[in-house]
């Protein structure tokens, strides 16, 4: 999702102006040219899965469990708003992984 955003952001528009369905599109599309790459790189540092079962984040049943899992959390009080630091991304209105924040000293 974030480097799809970066692409729209460099060509002057968001997810928000091209709608769901084209951001979605085009995160399919990004997953299908890219997508590949990280799996590579796991089989080439010899990690032993079962890459039959390979899912991506969006396909439409882990969106339903990861979503039903949500609920059940919240139900159960595990999900909760609390102080802590978040890696927000105030132009894409995100939240960041850490493995994708470049930090910097400040003073």
């Amino acid at each position: 999702q974030l480097q799809v955003e970066k692409i729209l952001i460099a060509e002057g528009t968001t997810r928000e102006e091209v709608g769901r369905e084209e951001f979605l599109r085009r995160v399919w599309e990004y997953k299908e040219e890219q997508g590949g790459a990280i799996t590579n790189q796991l089989r080439s540092l010899g990690a032993s899965a079962d890459w039959t079962r390979e899912r991506f984040t969006m396909d439409a049943e882990n969106s339903e469990a990861v979503t039903e899992a949500f609920v059940r959390f919240h139900e159960k009080g595990l999900v909760y708003r609390g102080e802590y630091m978040v890696n927000w991304a105030p132009l894409l209105k995100t939240a960041v992984s850490d493995l994708e924040v470049e930090y910097t000293e400040e003073e």
